[in-house]
């Protein structure tokens, strides 16, 4: 089975989880993360800015997409890039409301700078001109199959759901972390020191990874790591705290 699911903590309906992404009406990006949700055991619920508000959810998945507006972080934008204030406000808003009502949070790629912005830290505009020896090929079919070893620290979350100390992952972005956010810490680096993971040390499922692993649920760790969140927002559901174990 594709699934990871884990035992309900109680019986009742799936744990609905919100999965933010871009403005407009579609986003491609979306259906691979529900899936991965809905094989984990959750209801996937899509919200945008501008749409309907947020239901009381139980998880939150904070997804990929345009780069953040870099005033959150420091001063100057990009000139002619469009970026999308309204969801960098609703996905703040979120993740806000995630940490002061406990729930668990799962940021992907943007998701997880963004996670760090909001705890105060910055990022990388430019990872090819913050690092050396790091080279993204033209095309974003090539850059779906690049692949890129990360180091995962065996005593975080992030390394108990992986169950491996090291593995590859997939690389789509060209910005990444920079100053970590208070409370973070870092989780998993690229062997050239480029961060790929974080999560918050007092929260029981506050984690942030660059990589998208909904792209490589072929591989048991990634499942895994969606089975825990569920799992983890699953007791959020049923007024227990839990951080997935």
């Amino acid at each position: 089975m594709l699934g990871a699911k884990r035992a309900r903590a109680c019986p009742g309906y799936r744990p609905l989880i919100c999965i933010t992404s871009r403005t407009g009406f579609l986003d491609p990006g979306y259906l691979p993360l529900a899936v991965a949700v809905r094989l984990a055991g959750g209801r996937p619920r899509r919200l945008r800015a501008g749409g309907m508000e947020a239901p009381v959810f139980h998880g939150l998945i904070v997804g990929g997409g345009a780069d953040i507006f870099p005033g959150l972080f420091r001063s100057g934008a990009r000139k002619r890039y469009r970026y999308d204030h309204h969801r960098d406000a609703m996905e703040i808003a979120l993740l806000r409301r995630a940490e002061s009502e406990g729930i668990p949070v799962l940021g992907i790629c943007r998701g997880a700078q963004l996670l760090n912005v909001v705890h105060g830290g910055s990022l990388h505009i430019s990872i090819e001109k913050a690092f050396t020896g790091v080279r993204y090929p033209r095309g974003r079919f090539r850059r779906i199959l690049l692949r890129r070893l990360v180091r995962i620290h065996p005593e975080s979350l992030l390394g108990r759901i992986m169950a491996r100390p090291r593995g590859f992952v997939n690389s789509l972005h060209r910005q990444a972390i920079d100053q970590v956010g208070a409370g973070l810490r870092v989780t998993a680096r690229e062997l050239n020191g480029v961060i790929q993971a974080v999560e918050h040390q007092d929260h029981d499922f506050r984690i942030g990874v660059q990589f998208h692993p909904e792209l490589m649920l072929y591989r048991k760790a990634f499942r895994q790591l969606f089975g825990r969140f569920v799992h983890a927002a699953d007791l959020r559901k049923c007024g227990r705290l839990g951080n997935g174990e």
